[in-house]
């Protein structure tokens, strides 16, 4: 079997760091100098347009390190269509679904009964849509559902998951990768992105091939930003009441519950993948065969 986790040169944690803050400083830069020389201050301000060109150049940048070519891309999109599991791939979705809404809802729930008005109050602004213009969404939707996946699944999984592994062990490397990961996403299904980071974990040193975590991640990215499809919608911001709040506990736990269920099984299904890790590093003359 084909193992893409030891045909790409190594990348190192710090250096991809380094390169991903360095797109970021470089883009506002050229943006401000930009809006200087002009007077046209637009660009500073869209901060979606200025993610997505920091992201793009980011990933160029990582595909590059690990000296992706179009022969082992090709190769890795083949092996990938071999070994691609279309329930199984839902069904890690599915999971995460369940956890991130029943964390959220059951959040919702509890901080209503601690801090009723701090609560409505960010409810409020967060109902604010962040995209006014189809084109605006249009930028958002490329961001969250084209330029996450690539990035995170290289850099969490491919680079630090896969570092951390190697100088530790494999259990500590899904741990901490999966944690910064869902650090990282600071909404409130935070618990529920670091479980999906676990998840992907386990999916690349199972198929051995970065394309199938990236599939789970497109798919969840998606189904998370359908909802804000639609411009003309409206919001409801009315305040939450008590029975909201007990509803949304209510429905939250069940979702968890289901969601937990679903990650144990998918656990317990794929727990040898755990104990293989990662193999050693092929010879450059033995990268095709298997």
């Amino acid at each position: 079997m084909l193992d893409f986790t030891k045909e790409f040169k190594e990348v190192k944690i710090i250096p991809a760091v380094f390169w991903y803050i360095f797109t970021l400083f470089i883009v506002i830069v050229i943006a401000s100098i930009k809006g200087i020389l002009t007077g046209d201050m637009d660009l500073l301000d869209n901060e979606n347009l200025l993610s997505l060109i920091s992201t793009t150049l980011f990933i160029i940048i990582l595909l590059y390190k690990f000296r992706v070519n179009k022969d082992k891309l090709l190769l890795m999109i083949k092996d990938y269509l071999e070994k691609i599991n279309i329930k199984e791939i839902f069904g890690v979705v599915t999971t995460q679904i369940c956890l991130s809404m029943g964390i959220s809802l059951l959040l919702i729930g509890i901080v209503y009964f601690l801090f009723p008005d701090i609560l409505n109050k960010l409810l409020s602004e967060s109902s604010v849509a962040e995209a006014s213009s189809y084109g605006g969404l249009f930028i958002a939707m490329i961001i969250t559902v084209i330029c996450a996946p690539l990035m995170e699944e290289l850099l969490f999984r491919a680079i630090i998951f896969k570092r951390i592994s190697k100088k530790f062990n494999i259990y500590i490397g899904v741990i901490i990768s999966s944690l910064i990961f869902g650090l990282l996403h600071i909404e409130l299904a935070i618990i529920g992105a670091f479980i999906f980071g676990i998840a992907c974990c386990i999916l690349y040193l199972k198929y051995k091939n970065i394309l199938i975590p990236m599939t789970v991640h497109f798919f969840n990215n998606l189904l998370a930003f359908l909802p804000q499809l639609d411009l003309n919608a409206t919001t409801d911001t009315s305040p939450m009441t008590n029975n909201d709040a007990i509803s949304s506990i209510m429905f939250g736990s069940i979702l968890l519950l289901i969601g937990l269920s679903f990650f144990i099984r998918f656990i317990i299904n794929n727990k040898k993948y755990l104990k293989s890790g990662f193999s050693p590093k092929l010879s450059q003359d033995n990268i095709y065969l298997n």
